[in-house]
């Protein structure tokens, strides 16, 4: 029985390990002062959907995997982020740093993928936990 328990913790360990993306840890970028600084990122969740819709969001476009995130600088003005039907817009401002979170509901909750600007506070501690992908060469 017991060695029944250790095979099913290891299964789910190493289904785990193979989960989210494996680039560089979260660094905050320098921001420029006639530019903005967009960070666009997807917490990992356990039972989330590994869906990876496409996302443009500004001048860039992106498939956003769950545990991702990715940043960009933006000239300013009025910024839209867009993914399978989710729109969101807000305006770019110069000097500034902005934090758009993905959520893409599982399958059974329709799939969905929703955005929300959050508090720098808030999208540090969550974004600390994510790595970037979409690394330009």
């Amino acid at each position: 029985m017991l060695g029944k328990l250790i095979c099913g913790v290891g299964a789910v360990c190493l289904l785990l390990a193979g989960c989210g993306v494996q680039g560089d840890e979260y660094q905050a970028r320098r921001i420029p002062a006639e530019k903005s600084v967009i960070y666009l990122y997807r917490p990992f969740k356990v039972l989330g959907t590994s869906a990876a819709p496409m996302v443009t969001c500004g001048h860039e476009s992106i498939e956003m995997e769950p545990g991702g995130y990715y940043s960009f600088e933006q000239e300013t003005g009025p910024v839209t982020c867009t993914a399978a039907g989710a729109e969101y817009k807000f305006d770019a401002r110069p000097g500034e740093r902005f934090f758009i979170r993905e959520d893409v509901d599982t399958v059974t909750q329709g799939g969905a993928t929703h955005f929300k600007l959050m508090r720098a506070d808030i999208a540090e501690d969550e974004i600390k936990d994510c790595r970037r992908q979409g690394i330009k060469q």
